[in-house]
């Protein structure tokens, strides 16, 4: 029987009841974004950040209804993370879904990079990831399945004259995706990563009005896509949500673009 666009519309509403999500960085625009998206479908979310205004993330989404709960994270530390997660099934249930969103940038060509602004780098982006992915998994596994998205970019494909250290991270993030896919597989739980093109976010906007000519980059960035824009934070979450979804529960190993077309130009 064909469902009604009404009965479509509940679906979605509902795509993710009875689920409990882990969102990395969920103080940033695109982790608040995918995490307000995921309590709107339904699931319980935890809102992982260094950044306490994550808490006002947390506060909307109860106001409206949803469960969510913040907690503050270093995911560059084992015992931060592992003591997030434990709470995290004690409170609100044991994480089935994860978006691992947590990254930093820093910018400077590879002869004056600071050893320390490459280890920070890699500590975030890469091993924020794993331990991520490291504590949440056997939730998953108990609960014989799960769904993970990470973090990737078109940085991944695209090299940039004075951002080594992020277009290597990016590049790792999504090799350890493609890794586990296969790891985990038997036990039902896809991994994918996405790779949006330039995003519209105050920590895109940071990177543009510290360059020499603000707005001669900014006109750059939206030409870089042919839709001739920018992304914003909620696109990107719609791809998140609809890796982690049944709907995509054919779809483990690979990557999505949301990039408007960033990557048929190169």
């Amino acid at each position: 029987m064909v469902k009604s666009f009404r009965e479509r519309e509940m679906d979605v509403q509902s795509r993710f009841a009875g689920r409990v999500a882990v969102v990395t960085g969920a103080s940033g625009a695109i982790g608040s974004a995918t995490s307000r998206m995921l309590a709107q479908q339904g699931a319980a979310v935890a809102l992982f950040d260094m950044n306490e205004s994550g808490t006002a993330v947390a506060e909307t989404i109860v106001e409206a209804g949803g469960r969510a709960r913040f907690i503050q994270v270093d995911v560059s530390d084992e015992k931060s993370v592992q003591v997030a997660v434990d709470e995290t099934a004690a409170k609100l249930g044991p994480p089935t879904l994860l978006a691992t969103i947590a990254g930093i940038n820093r910018h400077g060509t590879v002869d004056q990079l600071s050893v320390e602004d490459w280890d920070a780098m890699m500590a975030v982006n890469v091993r924020g990831v794993f331990l991520a992915v490291k504590h949440c998994v056997p939730h998953m596994k108990r609960a014989g399945r799960g769904a993970i998205v990470n973090m990737s970019s078109v940085s991944a494909f695209v090299g940039s004259s004075d951002s080594a250290p992020y277009v290597t991270t990016k590049g790792a993030v999504l090799s350890f995706s493609r890794s586990i896919a296969g790891e985990l597989a038997p036990y039902n739980i896809r991994v994918n990563a996405i790779c949006p093109g330039w995003v519209n976010t105050p920590f895109t906007d940071k990177y543009i009005n510290e360059s020499p000519d603000p707005a001669q980059l900014r006109a750059y960035a939206n030409g870089q896509h042919v839709l001739n824009r920018m992304a914003e934070p909620e696109e990107v979450a719609q791809g998140i949500c609809w890796l982690l979804s049944d709907e995509a529960s054919f779809v483990t190993g690979t990557e999505l673009f949301v990039d408007g077309g960033f990557m048929i130009k190169r």
